[in-house]
């Protein structure tokens, strides 16, 4: 899928998919990473003289209820999930074996910083439920990555001059 064809998906469906597309991508379902989504966001606001602000909180907000619920399940069955997922797909090993790396690393401060490694983000959750990271902790260092990651990557696609 390239950022034509998100675009296009984007327009036809205004505002609501965004916030599903955002929440499923927190969520490690929506199979496009949000390192295109992102961008493709910004553009779309650009593009349709949406107001920036909106759309970000919008992001951030689908963003953080993904996050808080992908932990709240690997909180309670995260030992489960994370070894059918390391056993059934080898090639999500080195991605995990990743973000255990850095949860030992830094503690709980990997909340924040997981949010900008691309292998280590997509799983930060899952492995913050499995270590029991208290949940005020995981809020607030995760909320503050969300918000610089969502921040960064739609400025991106806003800020690039497009003619259509």
């Amino acid at each position: 899928m390239n950022i034509e064809e998100v675009l296009s998906i984007l327009s036809s469906h205004s505002i609501f998919i965004i916030f599903v597309i955002m929440f499923l991508e927190s969520l490690n379902l929506s199979c496009i990473p949000s390192t295109i989504l992102l961008p493709t966001i910004g553009i779309f606001i650009t593009i349709n003289n949406l107001n920036f602000f909106n759309v970000f909180l919008l992001t951030i907000s689908a963003s953080i209820l993904g996050n808080i619920i992908f932990y709240l399940i690997a909180y309670k069955f995260g030992s489960k999930i994370y070894d059918y997922l390391y056993n059934k797909f080898p090639k999500l090993q080195k991605a995990f074996n990743k973000t255990m790396e850095v949860s030992q690393k830094y503690g709980n401060k990997a909340c924040l910083i997981g949010r900008f490694i691309p292998p280590v983000r997509s799983f930060i959750s899952l492995i913050a439920g499995i270590f029991k990271i208290k949940f005020k902790e995981f809020f607030l260092y995760s909320s503050i990555g969300i918000f610089i990651w969502d921040l960064i990557l739609i400025l991106i696609g806003y800020l690039i001059p497009i003619s259509y």
